[in-house]
């Protein structure tokens, strides 16, 4: 079962500062490889959304997504 993941403002703004960091401080080969990596593990929890629910730490907000 395929879900959409919506970013918070926070989370995207988080996300682009330490994308810019990276930038600043590797090299841009490094840097393509984390945006890559980053992605594929989105895409991954996309398809795949309970792969963190045994991680109690982490709060996924489903909107009953995962009740079937």
């Amino acid at each position: 079962m395929a879900v959409e993941l919506v970013w918070s403002k926070r989370a995207d703004q988080g996300y682009a500062k330490i994308v810019k960091y990276f930038e600043d401080e590797w090299t841009e080969r490094e840097v393509q490889n984390y945006v890559r990596e980053t992605k594929h593990f989105f895409d991954l929890l996309k398809q795949n959304p309970r792969m963190l629910s045994h991680l109690k730490h982490i709060k996924i907000y489903t909107e009953d997504l995962l009740t079937d």
